[in-house]
């Protein structure tokens, strides 16, 4: 890609991709949107995003796997990981943390917010 991608997002629910994809471009940021977990590393090595924004709960490869599996890749470990998920509970964020997530944000957020936050790691 000529171009470098600010964003990968890797996330189930459609609608909220869509809304994402419009919200990054209305802040001049590159987004490659995916609902393919299994298929995440392989994407994250093609792109090479600066930041991924990550769900825990998909079907197949749940969200702590992928973020386990980046924080193991060499080339991948220094990628910037924000969590953007619905689990609200203490135990997940502890444990996203300890897995290597800089950031856990909990659905529904701010679109406001979640650029502040991706703005943090650019």
């Amino acid at each position: 890609m000529s171009n470098p991608i600010d964003v990968l997002v890797i996330d189930d629910n459609k609608l909220q991709l869509e809304y994402l994809e419009h919200l990054f471009a209305s802040h001049g940021l590159s987004a490659h949107l995916t609902v393919e977990s299994e298929k995440a590393v392989e994407i994250i090595k093609k792109i090479k995003p600066r930041v991924i924004l990550l769900d825990i709960m998909m079907p197949g490869v749940d969200g702590y796997t992928v973020l386990k599996t980046i924080r193991e890749t060499e080339e991948l470990k220094e990628i910037p990981v924000i969590i953007h998920t619905s689990k609200a509970f203490q135990v997940d964020q502890r444990k996203a943390l300890r897995l290597g997530a800089n950031s856990y944000l909990i659905k529904p957020i701010k679109g406001s917010e979640i650029i502040n936050e991706i703005k943090k790691y650019l």
